[in-house]
């Protein structure tokens, strides 16, 4: 079945580039009849406004010794301007199907990219979807295979069901917030305190790190106004928590620093966790990425990059394996 789905997948690839190379060549034909149109045009015009030219002068004594002689010379001279003249149309129709062709690439490029990111993203939110569901139907088939179940097997596949829906719950909303992203415009900015926020956020979440045994500090003393939305924050600050208090041992702890730092504010989320192979790093705010052993649905980095993108600032992100990570948001500081 997976080499099906690697052999499916290959064939769309090839299919689509074979879509997009033909796209190109119509569209390179496309440019080439309309400088042909113009050039065949301009030619004529020439041709003939100098046709009409001798042909006036003819009349006009010279040093001709006979018409006769000023025929000939005026037939010489439009043969001679015909054939350069089409040795440069034919050299300016054949760059002009180079260039022409460079350019179609060049425009068609963009929706290239944006049709083969719309593919991954679906192939990869079907496989994430699939999973889960599989989980759940194999739950299912064995209580069916049992004639009778016990009560202890029937709860552990209703508690194994209830977390793949609760994962599909968690998953689908992610994609919910990236796809209005992109498709509405966001509500109104107004001022807030980052600190207020950081320090709210931190506390819903203070229960989470007592059960997982990791502590949870705070440096947010003055207040650092932005212009924002609170509850988009708190989403960025609660996705990184998680994530924070997730991958840090037992006795570990998790910082959440909000300060100003020039002109901008700072918000950064530490921790002594397990920290991140240095081949993923360059991958981790990619959607439905997920490093070796992590769970989720590798669209909760996706989902910070894009709300802090919104709001004119810049994340960043530090780890060594072993040895904890740090992720570090800049936003402009509110001017009022």
């Amino acid at each position: 079945m997976a080499q099906q789905s690697k052999l499916s997948g290959a064939s769309d690839t090839v299919s689509d580039r074979s879509v997009f190379f033909w796209a190109r060549l119509k569209l390179t034909g496309v440019y080439v009849v309309i400088v042909a149109a113009i050039v065949i045009g301009f030619s004529a015009f020439l041709y003939f406004n100098l046709q009409q030219s001798l042909n006036e002068g003819n009349g006009v004594d010279g040093d001709f010794s006979s018409n006769e002689a000023q025929q000939q010379f005026i037939d010489r001279t439009l043969t001679s301007f015909e054939r350069d003249l089409l040795l440069v149309d034919a050299v300016i129709l054949v760059c002009t199907g180079a260039l022409g062709f460079w350019f179609a690439g060049y425009t068609l490029r963009p929706i290239q990219r944006a049709l083969e990111a719309q593919q991954a993203f679906s192939e990869k939110a079907s496989h994430e979807l699939r999973t889960p569901l599989a989980v759940m139907r194999n739950d299912f088939e064995v209580l069916l295979r049992n004639p009778s179940p016990t009560k202890e097997l029937m709860q552990t596949a209703l508690r194994s069901n209830i977390e793949e829906i609760d994962h599909l719950t968690s998953m689908t909303s992610d994609l919910l917030t990236l796809a209005r992203s992109h498709t509405r415009s966001p509500a109104p900015a107004e001022q807030i305190d980052l600190a207020e926020v950081a320090r709210s956020t931190a506390e819903k979440l203070k229960a989470l790190g007592d059960k997982n045994g990791v502590s949870i500090a705070i440096s947010a003393a003055a207040p650092i106004t932005i212009l924002g939305r609170s509850s988009e924050i708190a989403r960025v600050l609660t996705n990184l928590l998680q994530n924070a208090i997730e991958h840090t041992p037992q006795g570990g702890s998790v910082v959440l620093e909000v300060r100003r730092e020039g002109p901008q504010a700072l918000m950064r989320v530490s921790d002594t966790g397990t920290g991140i192979d240095l081949k993923d790093l360059p991958h981790v705010f990619e959607r439905f990425y997920k490093g070796e052993g992590t769970n989720g649905s590798g669209l909760g980095l996706s989902i910070v990059k894009e709300i802090i993108a919104q709001h004119g600032g810049e994340v960043s992100i530090e780890s060594e394996k072993g040895k904890g990570t740090k992720v570090t948001m800049r936003l402009p500081l509110s001017s009022t």
